[in-house]
């Protein structure tokens, strides 16, 4: 089969051929049909964030068809459309216990660890496969895996409540989701996008951003202020930079809560007692999410809850691997998400 893989960190990816996997005792293998390009993608390709092992097959947003089931496999038939779920767990630690298993002593992740999607045919643990609800296209699917669950994983860690103002920095792929997820599945009051460039606050405005600021222009941190009357309730910091990260801070009012999502390399700075105690402000890490929110979030899709026809701005082919990676990269055409389709 065909696999688009890293082999050294900084260079394009490589369109090799090599043996497609043959599934265990309990696995599948998946047809892949849509494969989401994610920011962390462009993360490892740089070694912002290492992955586990050179080369490797990147894409941890993957849907496709059910095309062989191990041994040991029930409830899943030849033909299935399905999305992945990336994250490799033992299923038997506290945290898996907990449906935390994103946590897993374990845990592993597919793209990063593992071979991911960005390929013809991907083997999976059973427990890693979701049925998609009909209805849902598998474009959509795949993006779901990681662009719509992982703000909808932060918003429920910030314990958004309906009513309350919510101000993301930066409407990418996962910030231009936590604005669509908390205006219209979370009932905030008031949803402020944050972002540089006019396009992409143009396209916040469209799934439900009530206010934008465009921080090239504007004191972001005034300006949420200015718009809460004194802080927002909810900082989602979707960016990864220390300013980005230290502005989302000055931004939440009393007793607020910033929940940061956004990988970088950078440290950040804060004043513990006027910045945090006499706010008492809270500081949330929000990383990945669980296999429920995954359900959760495909019945909303399937339900027409949740819109995401929107989402996906640009389609590659497997051959445009890397003009895809050099889209997301170089923010050409304000990019929500890049999927890599194959017939």
């Amino acid at each position: 089969m065909r696999a688009a893989q890293l082999y050294e960190i900084g260079k394009p990816l490589r369109l090799v051929d090599i043996p497609t996997p043959t599934p265990g005792h309990g696995e599948v293998l998946v047809r892949v049909k849509a494969s989401g390009i994610c920011h962390s993608d462009v993360h490892y390709k740089y070694g912002v964030s290492p992955v586990g092992k050179l080369p490797i097959t990147l894409g941890h947003e993957v849907a496709g068809i059910v095309e062989e089931v191990g041994p040991g496999v029930e409830g899943l038939e030849v033909g299935t459309p399905v999305a992945v779920h990336y994250q490799l767990s033992c299923g038997n630690c506290q945290y898996c216990r907990s449906g935390r298993e994103y946590l897993c002593r374990q845990g592993a992740m597919i793209g990063k660890h593992v071979d991911g999607g960005f390929a013809e045919y991907l083997k999976a643990p059973a427990w890693n496969i979701l049925k998609v609800p009909n209805g849902v296209p598998l474009e959509q699917a795949a993006i779901i895996g990681c662009a719509v669950s992982t703000p909808f994983h932060a918003l429920r860690r910030a314990r958004l409540r309906a009513g309350e103002s919510v101000a993301v920095y930066g409407v990418g792929g996962i910030g231009i989701h936590a604005v669509q997820l908390a205006s219209r599945i979370f009932g905030a009051g008031l949803v402020i996008a944050v972002d540089l460039l006019e396009g992409k606050l143009r396209a916040a405005r469209q799934v439900g951003a009530d206010e934008t600021v465009n921080a090239s222009e504007v004191d972001p941190v005034e300006a949420i202020k200015e718009l809460t009357g004194g802080g927002a309730d909810v900082v989602v910091e979707a960016v990864g930079l220390r300013k980005t990260a230290e502005q989302s801070v000055e931004s939440a009012g009393k007793g607020g809560r910033v929940v940061l999502i956004g990988i970088g390399r950078e440290y950040v700075q804060i004043q513990p007692y006027t910045q945090v105690i006499l706010k008492e402000l809270e500081i949330i890490g929000s990383s990945d999410h669980n296999r429920q929110e995954m359900e959760t979030l495909l019945r909303l899709v399937a339900t027409g809850r949740l819109d995401l026809s929107k989402s996906i701005t640009h389609r590659v082919s497997l051959d445009q691997i890397n003009e895809g990676m050099r889209i997301l990269e170089e923010s050409i055409g304000n990019p929500i998400r890049v999927v890599v389709r194959q017939p």
